[in-house]
This record gives C-alpha cells, structure tokens and sequence, in this order.
C-alpha cells in the first residue's frame, strides 16, 4: 500500500466517486491507486481536457453531490492552469481538495524539469491566496497528517479548496498501514447546532417589540440560507416579512412564496428595494450574506443601515456591517429554527398563509406574483420572425426540461438576464459563481453536476465567449455519456463587456466574436446538436428524448445581441 493508497482510502471514507484532474508524470503513482480504486468500486479518475475545467468539474460535483470535490494537475503549469478554478472556488466557498504533484525533494534547485519547489516557479505562493489551507508535503510522514488537516478546512467554516503540494517519491512512498484517522468523515459533518446564545435573545427580543406594535421585518436571504430556506419561510409566515435575496440567495428561496419579492443587488428588482425601502420596516434580517457589491447593489444605504441584524456563521463576515444593528453568529437554519420554536412557546399569534404549492403558482403565471421585473414582455415567446431574448429562453428550457433538472449559469450576459428573469419552483437547481465570476465555470460545472446526479439534465447556459473558452470539455461528457445539455447564447460579441462599455465608455471598442457554427462544433466530438433561430425551432426538437439521452446535446441558440441585459437594479 502507498501514500497514494492512503489518499484515496480517505477520499472513499468521504463518499468521494471521482478525482477530476489532468495527468502527468509526477502524478503517476496517484493515477495508479486510482486505477486499483476503481477495480474496488472506490474512487475513480476522470480526466478533463484542461486543468481549469477539472476544477470547475469538481466545482459542480461539489455543489450537487453535497460532498467534497477533489481534482488534481502535474507540477509546474499543470498547477499554474488549475488556480484560475481554484480561486473561483475560493471566493465561493466550495469544499474541494486540490492535489498538486511536485518532482522529486531530492532534485529541488537543481534545475529539475518543471519544478515547482520554492526553488523554482513557487506554486505554493501562487496558491497561498486562493486556499483556506496550502501545504507542501516534505516526509512520508507528514502525508497522513496534512492530509486530515486539508480535509478538516476544506469541510470547515467557512468551506473552501484546501491544497497539498506532494513530490513524486512521497505519493510512491510505503505507507504504514491503512488510514489512522477511521471517523474523519462522522466528526466533520456533524450537523452545526452552535449559535451565539445571548445574541440569539436580544434578537428575539427585537422581533418580540416590533410584532407588538404591528412594525415590519424584512429579511434579505444570502447564498450560505442554501439548505434552510423552509425555516426561514417559516419564520416569515409568522411575522409577515417579506423576503428578498441576494443574486446567489436566489438559490435559497422559492420566487413563487408569496412572501418573496425578488432579489436585491446587481441585476435585482425594484419589488425588492421597494421591501427594504419600506419605512414601516424596522428590522431588516441579512442572514448569510457577505454584504459584498453584487450583494448590496453597491451597498446601498437602504440596507446598509442600524436597521440591519447580520446573521453568518462565519464571524469574519462582521466585518462587512459595522453599522448593524446586532450580529449573530451562527448557521441560517439553526438560527430561523430556534426563534420558530420561541414564536411558537411565547403565544406570537401565527400569520401563516397556509399550504403553498409552488408548482400550481409556477403554472399559473411564470412571473411570480409579488416580483415586479423590468419588461414583462421579454417572458412571453417571440412572435415569427424575430430574435429571441434570453429569458424566453429560460421559459421554454423551464417548461420542457424536467423539473429536477440543474442550471449553471455562465458569467455571460447570462447572469444578468437569469438574475432578473429566471425563475424555478425548485431554487436549489439554479447555480451561479459570481463571487469571482470565472467564465467558462458553467461549462465544465454542469458536467460536474451531472456526475452527481444523473437522474435529470445538467444545463449550462452561457455566451458565445464563454464556450469559446473552455468548449472541449464537451468531451469529456461524450466520453461518459452524461446527460448534460450545453446553451450557448449567440450573440456574436463579449456582450456582457460591450453593453456595459457602450454606459461607461468613451470610445467605441470592437468587442465582436466571429460568427461560428457551434452546432457543427459539437457533432465533431460526437454530442447530439440543434440550432435555434426563432421560438418555433423548440417545438423541432424531441425534448422528452434529450432529458433521457445519455450523451451531451448542445443548442446553438441566436439571440438578440442589442438587447441590453438589465445590469443595474430596476
């Protein structure tokens, strides 16, 4: 057995299925135990086209399988390549283990090919600021330790990559036997009960004073409420607070409540400044939200003001809210399911709107009711003979995709127009990453997910450019027959980049991409392809077919490219 043996044994304890990553030769010895993996039904190796896309696929593992994700590169720019979807996982914080090869210790500073030793290209510098833990592995006998460390971060609070750095002898290194530390995995995802207790109760006490004489509350929902946004509708049923999110929180709240208003911050709704505007409100609840810009809509004092009660488990996000009024530390889900409880045992009358069915709201109208968005008309179908619009894309993709289906969104014009005109009765399927805003993340994250989860489709929708950067990772969903459905929206340009230079520049910079047949691009590496012009090109394709195709299917979509996509909050 070798440290690579062990190394794997731990990712097994972890419910790890698949090492994402890029070979070379110091990397060797790891792709072996993987190989002996697989024979076992362990964890397996799954190789991408380029080391970027192996961390943007375990990205999307990450996010869809709730476990850890874990991709790997050779030394020197094997590793160089991989920081870009390191970092974007960093400013997201997404759980991964990252593994860098090194060459041997013995040869460090002396010229060794590719070394990437403080001696040579320092890759451990590079990595510093993108990694909640960054470690060179110097002794076989350091590996076990550093290893449960980097396991211990990368599952912490907050979450984020963890990266070693191992010379190619000690991946090859005997070990002493199987892995030391058997209840790793139990002891790091025990559930987070932990909250500030004394804040908890000053909070309370708020909510208690304002109820009492008929004050509002609002409360703004972050991307950390992913997971607890039944308890805190609960809690807004019975307070009557309206509810707004942040464009990741999106993901946390279903848009068809009828307390939800939309989102608040880049790309947001005027529904949801309205809420916060509101001067009946006296106690606006920003749960698990980082205050950063997209968050804030530039922090905009109508937020960010002694009205405000910060709620995030992780204390450093303090410092983004000197002005609050109160600070609570402590998980979204525990903190909403503790005052539930207490509104329940102090007699606060119930205002509860009673059972919702997301899905007839959904039916009823793709708007949400209580989210007013900027042209209503961009939802409805393209009349004959024009251009479509991204969100009458969005429609018909929601209504002829299964509901289980997953949604990557690219950092294209995409964001902006899904932020704004996206809406799910199952919010947890949509994904953005735009804390870093990478592009070409959605192209190999939605292959991520469908690693996780092959049960539906796993949908990237991005622009032209996005594709254009990172597009052969089609091929590795070839390779595995994963159900995942690629969009590209074409508008022949970086038009994220051209709307927004055409406010604030000066001169009149070409930002054009070359027309190109995506379409013809895909069936070269053997996915299934269809080109969309005009809203009856839908009604062509076989949609019950593709959800069940094991295999990629891409849609070249042409859409409208001097539609301005709404960057700023209506």
């Amino acid at each position: 057995m070798t440290l690579s043996d062990l190394i794997v044994e731990y990712l097994e304890q972890f419910g790890v299925e698949y090492v994402f990553g890029v070979p070379g030769s110091p990397l060797g010895p790891l792709f072996d135990a993987l190989v002996r993996s697989e024979r076992r039904g362990g964890p397996r190796a799954v190789l991408a086209r380029h080391e970027a896309g192996a961390a943007f696929i375990a990205d999307g593992y990450a996010r869809e399988s709730g476990s850890l994700g874990v991709c790997c590169s050779t030394t020197g720019p094997g590793a160089t390549n991989l920081i870009t979807g390191v970092a974007s996982a960093y400013a997201e914080q997404i759980p991964m283990l990252v593994i860098t090869s090194q060459t041997r210790i013995s040869d460090f500073s002396f010229g060794s090919f590719q070394d990437s030793s403080r001696d040579g290209v320092d890759i451990m510098s590079m990595f510093e600021h993108c990694t909640r833990y960054n470690s060179m592995v110097t002794h076989p006998n350091q590996l076990e330790k550093k290893l449960a460390a980097a396991l211990a971060t990368a599952m912490g609070n907050p979450k984020g990559p963890a990266h070693l750095s191992i010379p190619i002898d000690i991946f090859a290194a005997k070990a002493d036997g199987p892995a030391s530390f058997k209840g790793l995995y139990t002891l790091l995802t025990a559930s987070e009960t932990a909250v500030d207790g004394s804040a908890l109760d000053l909070l309370h006490e708020e909510v208690a004073a304002v109820l009492q004489h008929g004050g509002k509350i609002a409360i703004l929902a972050g991307h950390s409420c992913i997971g607890a946004g039944e308890e805190i509708t609960r809690f807004a049923e019975y307070t009557a607070a309206e509810i707004v999110t942040t464009p990741r929180g999106k993901s946390a709240i279903n848009p068809y409540h009828p307390l939800s208003r939309g989102v608040f911050g880049c790309a947001g709704h005027a529904s949801a400044r309205h809420t916060l505007a509101d001067e009946r409100v006296e106690l606006i609840l920003a749960v698990g939200t980082n205050l950063g810009e997209w968050s804030t809509s530039k922090w905009d004092p109508v937020l960010m003001n002694n009205k405000l009660v910060h709620i995030h488990c992780d204390r450093s996000a303090f410092t983004r809210s000197p002005m609050a009024r109160l600070h609570v530390q402590g998980s979204s889900n525990t903190v909403f399911a503790k005052l539930n409880e207490r509104l329940k045992g102090c007699g606060q009358p119930s205002r509860q709107i009673g059972e919702i069915d997301p899905d007839a709201l959904a039916r009823t109208a793709y708007v949400p009711a209580g989210i007013e968005v900027r042209n209503p008309k961009c939802c409805q179908p393209a009349t004959e003979g024009h251009l479509l619009k991204a969100p009458q894309v969005y429609c018909e993709l929601i209504h002829r995709l299964p509901r289980g289906t997953r949604f990557f969104i690219d950092n294209s014009n995409s964001v902006p127009w899904s932020i704004h005109y996206f809406f799910h009765s199952r919010p947890e399927s949509y994904h953005l990453s735009i804390e870093f805003a990478t592009m070409a993340w959605a192209v190999g994250a939605a292959i991520g997910g469908a690693f996780a989860n092959q049960s539906a489709p796993s949908v990237c929708i991005g622009g032209d450019g996005c594709y254009l950067m990172s597009g052969q990772e089609i091929t590795v969903a070839v390779e595995r027959k994963l159900p995942v459905l690629f969009v590209v929206l074409d508008d022949q340009a970086y038009g994220l980049i051209r709307h927004g230079h055409r406010v604030t520049g000066s001169e009149n910079v070409e930002y054009r991409i070359p027309q190109v047949d995506f379409a013809m691009m895909a069936r070269a590496t053997g996915a299934e392809a269809h080109t969309i012009r005009e809203v009856r090109d839908f009604d062509r394709i076989d949609w019950q077919a593709l959800a069940l195709r094991q295999g990629p299917t891409l849609l070249h979509v042409v859409i409208d490219q001097e539609e301005p996509p709404p960057l700023a909050m209506a």
